[in-house]
């Protein structure tokens, strides 16, 4: 196989071969540059596309997530004396005023034995016994505490494993140590202490060291008064005290409660809204300033006209301002107005704004997704072309230096010729 002949341009510097091969190379090369430019021009145009796509779907997702109806069931309740209570209320709440009285509050029962041991290590013999919690006065759970002996210690520990309704403890009272049970929340046991009939009880083979048990503090629950009626909750919060209404007492006292319509969503969800629909007219009006990539476009361009026709609802009652920027804006002491006058009215006019914007957003969302695969595709075909010219190029440069390599190889030659001629043609005339 005969080898490839290798050919070296300006070797003898009888041509500037580089100059020569770009000088023929110009065209093309300036057509493969315009192409590069037109490419780069068109992925920053898909950038712009992209993040006004981004844009348009937060402003979609928040028009559809918007629940005009909920706007409008918000209750606030204001409470007279907060130290008494705090409380709140659904939809389902009506607006009342009330006067009540808080005459007791909910606590838990404990109880000691009436006996104790001398020391923390003092032995304690096995036995077993059931500790009963009342959850009703009339409802209860048995727990049976199997104790294989040891201090009181180890029985508050297997007290403690054997149940999860009474905390059991240990209890110094100056001379002895006994036992405590607490119960663990007010809210498990509607039932409260009366005298012996108490909340935790003992049965079986109680530690006869340590005696009985005796109530040191008393279950009760939280009453409410109103009126002549009398609510308890065995817990300090009481639910439904109206429907929807739930109340979280702190102290005893007399206190007001009034419970209205708030229609503070309306302000601070349209605002959300507001501002995702000014993100979009923002890059709009970014992109078709004088100068931009989509000056004078009139797909961009007509997005303002769209959202303004869209917002008529609310420009017409006067509850949304536009600034010289172009920016949508709530007109809060308007808007508040209508609200306490005609909340129907607005509830309308959102629902028509809301409508408007969904349809609206939808179909620029589908435009603009098109308008983003057309450039793709102008950009794949561009590629084509700049990859297919760059072949070309190279070939045709490869050909060019090649074709110049073997004139400047001849050149040299006639080079050495000529010189052999005129070192042979001297010592002639020398002769003469």
């Amino acid at each position: 196989m005969a080898d490839t002949p290798l050919y070296l341009n300006n070797v003898t510097g009888l041509l500037d071969v580089d100059s020569m091969v770009q000088g023929i190379l110009q065209p093309k090369l300036k057509t493969l540059n315009k192409l590069q430019q037109d490419k780069a021009t068109l992925q920053i145009k898909n950038t712009a596309i992209a993040n006004l796509l981004g844009a348009i779907k937060s402003a979609q997702s928040s028009i559809d997530s918007l629940n005009v109806e909920n706007l409008f069931k918000n209750k606030s309740v204001v409470v007279g004396d907060s130290s008494i209570l705090s409380a709140s209320a659904t939809k389902d709440t009506p607006n009342v005023s009330l006067n009540l009285t808080v005459s007791q509050l909910s606590q838990t029962e404990t109880r000691i034995s009436t006996q104790g041991v001398e020391s923390l290590s003092s032995s304690i013999d096995a036995t077993t016994f059931d500790l009963k919690y009342y959850t009703s006065n009339t409802d209860y759970q048995t727990f049976t505490i199997n104790f294989g002996g040891g201090n009181l210690q180890n029985l508050v520990d297997t007290i403690n494993q054997s149940q999860d309704k009474v905390t059991a403890s240990v209890f110094y009272d100056g001379s002895s140590y006994k036992l405590m049970l607490a119960e663990k929340s007010a809210e498990a046991s509607t039932k409260e202490t009366q005298d012996q009939d108490t909340v935790i009880q003992i049965e079986g083979n109680f530690p006869a060291v340590l005696g009985g048990l005796t109530t040191l503090q008393e279950a009760k629950n939280t009453k409410i008064q109103i009126g002549t009626n009398t609510i308890e909750s065995p817990g300090a919060t009481v639910n439904n005290l109206l429907p929807g209404l739930t109340v979280n007492v702190k102290n005893t006292g007399s206190t007001s409660i009034t419970i209205k319509d708030d229609y503070s969503a309306v302000s601070s969800e349209l605002s959300k809204v507001l501002d995702n629909l000014n993100s979009v007219l923002s890059l709009v009006k970014s992109n078709t300033d004088k100068g931009q990539l989509f000056q004078g476009n009139a797909m961009l361009t007509q997005v303002k006209t769209q959202f303004l026709t869209n917002f008529q609802p609310l420009i017409k009652l006067g509850i949304i301002n536009v600034d010289n920027e172009g920016k949508f804006s709530i007109n809060t002491s308007t808007l508040n107005s209508l609200l306490e006058k005609n909340p129907d009215q607005v509830k309308e006019a959102i629902y028509e704004f809301k409508d408007n914007f969904s349809k609206t957003l939808t179909n620029l969302n589908s435009a603009f997704n098109i308008f983003q695969s057309r450039q793709n595709l102008q950009i794949e075909l561009i590629d084509k072309k700049i990859s297919s010219l760059q072949e070309a190029i190279a070939k045709e440069e490869s050909k060019l230096r090649l074709t110049f390599s073997k004139i400047e190889a001849l050149l040299y030659r006639n080079d050495q010729l000529k010189a052999k001629l005129q070192s042979f043609a001297t010592p002639l005339s020398e002769s003469k």
